[in-house]
This record gives C-alpha cells, structure tokens and sequence, in this order.
C-alpha cells in the first residue's frame, strides 16, 4: 500500500475516531493547536496543571508536549505527562522549540528524551543538532542552519539512532527517519514562516497521527497535512492578500484534507 493510499485512511481514522490528544504547548500557539486538532477531526484537551496532568494523560490517545515559552511548572506538568505516557503506552511526541538558545532548554529536553522515550521528536535543523550536541547556529527559536540537505539529513538520522526514535526535521523541505529510512516532504509555503504557531500546529497534527499510525506513518503524515493546508491557504491567500487570513486558511486546509494527490514526497 502506498501512502498516497493510505494518508486518506489515516485522515477518515482521525475523523471517525476523534481520538483525545493532550498537548501541553506554549500560551503563543496553544490556540491555534487546538483548533488544528478539531479542524482534522481529533479532540484536544490543553490541560497543563502538574496535579492533573498525569490524570488526564492516561485518558488520551497521543500526547504532544512542546518547550516553546518555557515555565517552572510547564515542565514540572511535561515531566509528569511524560512519565505517565510511557508508563501506559500511550505515544508521545515532543518538539524541541528552543532548545538551540538555551542550556535550560537543553537540560531538561535531554532527560525528557531518556525518560520519556518519546515516538517522535521534531525540531528545527539547529534544534536538532543542539540536542544531539553538535555545533549549531540558533537564532532564538529560529534555524540559523544554511547548509546543504544532506546535512541535515545526517543530523537527523544521527538524532533518530540517538534516541532511538522517529525525527521529524521541520524546514523548506520537512526531513523524517528513523535512522535508516528517510523521506522529504516538500509540500508547504513561504508564508508559513510570516505566521506564528504553524511549527507547533504541526506537532499537534503529528500527534493526532500518533493516535491511528505508527511514528514514521505519523510524522510523515502531520508533515503533508501541514504542507498542504499550508498550499491551500496560499491558493487563497491570492485572491485576498490578507496575512491574518492566511493563518484561518490553514485551519479550512486541514479540514478540508481528503488525499495525498498533490503531496511531494521523496525517498532519500
């Protein structure tokens, strides 16, 4: 079965099953996170208390935990979800915003990873490379890598075979492997990168995947969803030339997703 095939049976799972994804998230994007979920047909619960957290995390389908506006008791509550996703199976993904600008951020993502076992981790190009301890240039939450694709892809697989994960590396032409398979994404729009939250939007996607796929299946797919409600919001975005509209077009991409047609994915 290709996955041009199989994205469109993801996609009615996500609808029919409405699984309950638990996303502990930045209060920038916490919004937008949400209604991505209930635009693809998935049911968000934003709970980020640490005395709920592991409550509500045994509850869900998927969890998807995101180090954007980092706080004391945001990663007191990640911690805790964290260790009750492993405990109960339930797939976690994290992304790893910032962890290119700050030891803190660094520190804690580290033993999140070691502890958590997190299905997918996404970051960055110079996220990715901070957290496995390789030179990087970030600047801010921003990539400050200009090198080849051949470069992040090594850097991605490094991370994969490190961690003993999935790697989503998010960028002009999204990176995802396990450490021996590898495929490009290069569906998306330069105007994404003129909205905030479509990075962490994405990680919510992946995890709604994470709830009816496994973690390459998922990373793959949040990586198309995400590209081609970002095309569609495009489409629009030239009749209307609005940037405030652009960011609802993704919204009506992502519920308007039936097939893979137009995906671009390459085997690397």
């Amino acid at each position: 079965m290709t996955f041009q095939t199989q994205f469109p049976q993801l996609l009615q799972r996500i609808k029919a099953d409405s699984p309950l994804i638990h996303c502990i998230t930045n209060h920038i994007s916490i919004h937008d996170c949400a209604n991505a979920l209930l635009a693809l047909g998935a049911s968000p619960i934003m709970a980020e208390h640490p005395g709920e957290v592991a409550e509500i995390t045994a509850t869900s389908q998927a969890l998807m935990v995101n180090l954007g506006n980092i706080s004391d008791s945001r990663m007191e509550a990640i911690a805790a979800a964290g260790e009750t996703a492993r405990t109960h199976h339930i797939p976690c993904m994290i992304d790893l915003v910032g962890v290119g600008c700050s030891q803190l951020r660094r520190s804690f993502a580290h033993g999140f990873l070691l502890r958590a076992h997190p299905a997918v981790i996404k970051g960055n190009e110079s996220e990715i490379r901070a957290i496995c301890g390789v030179e990087h240039h970030a600047r801010g939450i921003d990539n400050g890598e200009h090198g080849p694709l051949a470069q992040a892809l090594t850097v991605a697989k490094q991370a994969a075979r490190q961690f003993h994960t999935v790697v989503l590396l998010s960028g002009k032409t999204d990176l995802i492997t396990d450490g021996v398979c590898a495929f490009g994404v290069e569906n998306g729009d330069p105007l994404m990168a003129r909205v905030t939250g479509t990075g962490c939007m994405q990680g919510a996607v992946v995890a709604a995947f994470l709830a009816v796929a496994s973690p390459l299946e998922a990373a793959l797919s949040g990586a198309a969803a995400m590209g081609l409600a970002g095309e569609y919001a495009a489409e629009q975005f030239q009749s209307h030339s609005s940037i405030s509209q652009f960011n609802l077009g993704i919204l009506d991409g992502l519920f308007s997703l039936r097939d893979a047609a137009a995906l671009r994915m390459i085997p690397l």
